[in-house]
């Protein structure tokens, strides 16, 4: 009988240890239609592992190029910015500010004195962003030294960095001289000759032409605003932007600054990305809904199949509940063993991507979000390997309910004499 139990094992144990071994002998007696239900399951974890991998890489790389040229993840204002305000607004109590981050946990930060400018060359001229930096604390948040083709990052007093295409259009090379127009924080013209230190190239034009850069103490002293900055940008992990910007405004005084995440700076990127996940949840939604119905039309093959045997089972007094248990224990042993190849080969697949990448650049040529590089690198995590698994093991036994309840309610006598 199926509720006979062996001495010395809890019933429960007994009946699956029962379960399963039926279940297997049947998977392993139909061998090709097994086969091909797993491999038709493997093929669809196997994706799901690639697809949300490269993912994953995607949008690790459209945030580092995108926050990399210039926002950082974090920035800091002061209560009355406003980016469409050309005069300047330096932050209040500049002193206070590096310490805030400090206590923060914003270790990597970078003032800046952000100023509109025009530069005069010869014939030439063009209308730009200036702005004043600290170089080597800059490098830590923004990739501009890494884009460096010719000449030197570090700036000294009259010294400026431009693009190699905003130089090529304004006629300038390196040690070159060029002026510079600005309007002070007192609202008065001021002119500046400076040198270009050297050239830089992000592969973006619509940022290269409207960049230029000065050392924050040239530009305070070109703006007449020493000791002035405008706005100070962060890096850190992107993850981890609003809990550290919460734990800034805790140190800063209130109703002074205003602190910003990427996702206010760069509301365009945040959207794209959403609109990116939503895009995968809805072809996995698809994915597993053919995958499910391939099961359960698998297993509901299995019960037309196996009328006498089922119907043996409950005249031995299998009870309705034993023959879905039964019926479900197939069905999850198929969903198991597809999941384990599907992750094995998906895991093999993610390594290689991570490690040699596929190249975009042919795709991505002037594309804001692959400035940092055109490899995309897979990136898997431990939690997508387990929702990978989850998802299939629960559609395996989504699948097989239907097939299970129908088995449970054949009638033992027309079982028995079905041929």
């Amino acid at each position: 009988m199926m509720t006979t139990n062996s001495p010395g094992h809890p019933p429960s144990l007994s009946l699956l240890a029962v379960h399963l071994r039926i279940a297997l002998r049947n998977i392993v007696r139909h061998q090709r239609r097994s086969l091909l239900t797993i491999a038709a399951v493997a093929v669809s974890v196997f994706c799901l592992i690639v697809f949300q991998a490269l993912l994953a890489g995607l949008h690790q790389k459209m945030v580092e190029s995108a926050l990399g040229l210039d926002t950082g993840v974090v920035q800091l204002h002061g209560a009355d910015f406003s980016r469409n305000r050309t005069r300047l607004a330096p932050l209040p109590n500049p002193e206070i500010i590096a310490p805030a981050f400090k206590a923060a946990g914003l270790t990597r930060f970078a003032p800046r004195l952000k100023a509109p400018a025009l530069i005069l060359a010869g014939r030439h001229s063009s209308s730009v962003q200036l702005s004043g930096i600290e170089p080597e604390q800059e490098a830590q948040v923004t990739l501009v030294r890494q884009k460096m083709v010719q000449g030197n990052y570090q700036l000294g007093p009259g010294q400026i960095l431009v693009s190699q295409g905003l130089a090529d259009a304004l006629g300038l090379k390196t040690g070159d001289s060029m002026t510079l127009m600005v309007q002070s924080l007192f609202g008065q013209a001021k002119t500046g000759k400076f040198t270009v230190a050297g050239l830089f190239a992000t592969g973006l034009d619509s940022f290269d032409q409207s960049h230029v850069y000065l050392s924050l103490a040239t530009a305070q002293t070109l703006l007449e605003a020493e000791g002035a900055i405008t706005e100070v940008a962060a890096s850190c992990p992107p993850a981890e932007a609003d809990e550290l910007a919460t734990r800034l405004r805790r140190q800063l005084p209130a109703g002074r600054f205003q602190v910003q995440v990427w996702q206010e700076l760069a509301p365009d990127l945040a959207q794209l990305m959403e609109l990116n996940n939503a895009t995968f949840r809805m072809l996995i939604f698809i994915l597993f809904a053919i995958v499910a119905m391939g099961i359960a039309n698998t297993m509901t093959t299995v019960i037309f199949e196996r009328f006498r045997e089922f119907g043996t089972l409950t005249a031995l007094g299998a009870t309705p509940k034993n023959i879905v248990s039964l019926v479900l224990t197939e069905s999850l042993l198929l969903g198991l063993f597809a999941a384990l190849a599907g992750t094995l080969a998906g895991i093999a697949a993610t390594a290689y991507c991570a490690r040699y990448g596929i190249d975009l650049a042919h795709f991505t040529s002037a594309n804001q979000y692959f400035v940092a590089g055109s490899v995309l690198k897979a990136v898997v995590t431990p939690h997508d390997l387990i929702l990978a698994n989850g998802i299939t093991l629960a559609t395996a036994v989504a699948a097989g309910l239907y097939p299970a309840w129908k088995a449970a309610q054949l009638n033992p006598v027309k079982a028995l004499a079905h041929v």
